[in-house]
């Protein structure tokens, strides 16, 4: 059976011999384009292992902030690289490790990275689930699912951003 990462991989690797064949790309693009790919999934992978290792100990929403925290930090520094000029409009929660995350903290961080009148990464059903539970006892479970979904759609939105590379 084939893990994500090799899943990830393949797919990937589709992309890149997509551009292969499209008239006029260059072997310096095609470089920028794999070495990008391979980051962002490499980064992915890092953060989605991270999560699945913090679910076989009890959910803690400071840990799984931590996780999309480093993620977010290391698509930011590497997006800076390949596209010096833009501004990817998503922010790591600063918070200092004296201060103790709250369920309400973490579902308003999550709305605003979502944009919620944009609905930028289609996490609206989610996020309204999660308001529902918001003090129950399943809610760092579910902001943990939330969280991987989120990891997951920044990646995709990423990929997608390869197209200003052509």
């Amino acid at each position: 059976m084939e893990t994500i990462s090799e899943k990830r991989n393949q797919v990937l690797q589709e992309i890149i011999e997509f551009y292969k064949i499209q008239p006029g790309v260059s072997s310096e693009i095609l470089e920028k384009l794999e070495e990008y790919l391979l980051l962002m999934n490499s980064i992915t992978i890092e953060a989605l292992n991270d999560l699945e290792e913090l679910s076989s100990y009890q959910v803690n929403l400071t840990d799984t902030i931590d996780v999309l925290n480093t993620f977010i930090n290391s698509i930011i520094e590497e997006s800076e690289k390949i596209f010096p000029n833009e501004d990817i409009e998503i922010l790591p929660l600063k918070y200092t490790d004296e201060m103790a995350l709250n369920e309400l903290q973490v579902l308003e961080y999550l709305k605003n990275l979502n944009q919620a009148d944009l609905n930028r990464f289609k996490l609206m059903d989610a996020l309204h689930e999660l308001d529902e539970k918001l003090y129950d006892d399943e809610f760092p479970d579910l902001i943990m699912e939330l969280v991987e979904k989120l990891i997951l759609a920044i990646n995709s939105e990423r990929i997608v951003k390869v197209e200003d590379l052509m």
